[in-house]
């Protein structure tokens, strides 16, 4: 059986119809083989890879990921873990080169969600979802604003999306005084919501340098990507809402 397990997760990773051939490595190696296992049980649900992605650069990212969070030379199981769900997020991982990590300045503004990228807001809802079935929302608008005042506002009604323009959320949203925002770092930040009371999250928050495309849907220069990871329960940074964000003027 030797290089199977690493042609099956090959395959794995890459999706249906994919072939690829991986590099040589020991199918007995125990990151590895908790790498195929996680995979096996979360590909397409809580675990994503938009383009096929051979074993060792998995493992090898991986590993320097685990280096970084000073997880040891003998990670536990729920450090892998946790260093899975931050790299290999679902719709797509962040890990390619027409993003980075969004500065305060690339998050300040107000921001609408594109009703073309909605399909991507829940992966596993998506995926099951009939053909033709509607979008989780008609539009979802939301203001960074640089006091640190949040504004947050989604329309789910056939209406049309009633935000064109910065000005219209401010008119939507009058009384916005009981969320925040703060970067803690480049690429993350804490949302700290008054309804629900005292409901605090944290989201991965990237800015789009070169233009890309992921399941017909289109990431323009500019656009924030953005991972939900921290909430009540969920302390393995697994990304529980994804957010395409186009800037309003």
């Amino acid at each position: 059986m030797k290089h199977v397990l690493l042609i099956l997760l090959a395959l794995l990773l890459a999706g249906p119809g994919a072939a690829r051939a991986v590099e040589d490595d020991d199918s007995s190696d125990p990151l590895s083989r908790l790498i195929w296992d996680m995979f096996q049980m979360r590909r397409g649900k809580t675990l994503c890879l938009a383009d096929a992605t051979p074993l060792p650069t998995v493992r090898a990212n991986v590993a320097n990921q685990l280096r970084r969070m000073g997880a040891g030379a003998e990670p536990s199981r729920q450090a892998v873990a946790v260093a899975l769900w931050t790299l290999y997020p679902c719709p797509f991982s962040p890990l390619r080169t027409e993003l980075r990590p969004a500065t305060a300045d690339d998050i300040q503004g107000v921001w609408l969600f594109p009703e073309d990228s909605q399909r991507l807001r829940s992966w596993l809802r998506v995926a099951r979802r009939p053909a033709g079935g509607a979008p989780a929302a008609r539009c979802d608008a939301v203001g960074y604003y640089p006091n640190g005042e949040l504004r947050h506002a989604v329309v789910g009604s056939p209406a049309p999306c009633p935000f064109h323009k910065a000005a219209d959320l401010e008119t939507a949203v009058q009384d916005p005084a009981s969320s925040h925002w703060s970067l803690l770092r480049d690429g993350r930040i804490r949302i700290t919501r008054g309804d629900p009371v005292d409901q605090v999250e944290e989201w991965d928050v990237y800015s789009v340098l070169t233009p890309f495309q992921v399941e017909d849907v289109q990431f323009k220069a500019g656009d924030l990507v953005a991972y939900a990871r921290r909430e009540e329960g969920n302390e393995v940074n697994a990304a529980t809402q994804f957010h395409h964000l186009r800037r309003l003027q």
